[in-house]
């Protein structure tokens, strides 16, 4: 019998060699520079007791929000691609621009049919998002996928006449989600 206390992998996970993928956004994911898996709570319980009350386990798990930073093209194509989701999914202008958003997203195919709280046409608001993980030797090891995946925020771009060495624009998004999972390329 194995003894499965005995790691069996000896290399370290390296903060440099991942890659995020989403469908609805494509010109994002070769530009991104920075990324999170986000960390997770379980909620918790008091049990009140005469002498001191008793913590139990919760029954409800809370993510943080997914992070990215990438850099902006100069076209600004990559940006726009996140805007316009934004956009579509707040409707500043119009309900012309969330129905665009709703008929102009990716297929309904590529987005979870669990999307809560949805009915089947405001599907194509959401988008799922693989993050890569790959080993020392360069091979995908881990995918996280997140599902019904959608963006809460998008920094802005500063420009400025003053500046002495050029550095290029990074954007900032956040995300929220319905969860994430793990799972282990072959």
């Amino acid at each position: 019998m194995a003894d499965t206390s005995q790691p069996t992998v000896f290399d370290y996970a390296s903060p440099t060699t991942w890659r995020i993928k989403f469908a609805r956004i494509p010109k994002v994911e070769w530009f991104c520079t920075n990324v999170n898996i986000p960390g997770i709570t379980l909620g918790e319980a008091s049990y009140p007791t005469p002498m001191t009350d008793i913590g139990i386990t919760g029954d409800k798990l809370t993510f943080e929000t997914l992070t990215m930073t990438f850099l902006v093209d100069e076209e600004l194509q990559n940006y726009r691609q996140l805007w316009d989701w934004l956009v579509g999914i707040g409707f500043p202008k119009s309900h012309s621009q969330f129905s665009n958003a709703l008929t102009g997203g990716t297929s309904p195919t590529t987005v979870s049919p669990t999307a809560k709280g949805t009915t089947p046409s405001e599907k194509p608001l959401y988008d799922e998002a693989t993050l890569i993980i790959y080993n020392s030797k360069n091979i995908a090891k881990v995918e996280v996928k997140f599902k019904d995946i959608f963006p809460t925020s998008l920094s802005g771009l500063n420009y400025a006449q003053d500046a002495t060495d050029v550095d290029y624009f990074r954007a900032d998004a956040t995300f929220r989600f319905l969860y994430y999972e793990f799972e282990t390329s072959t």
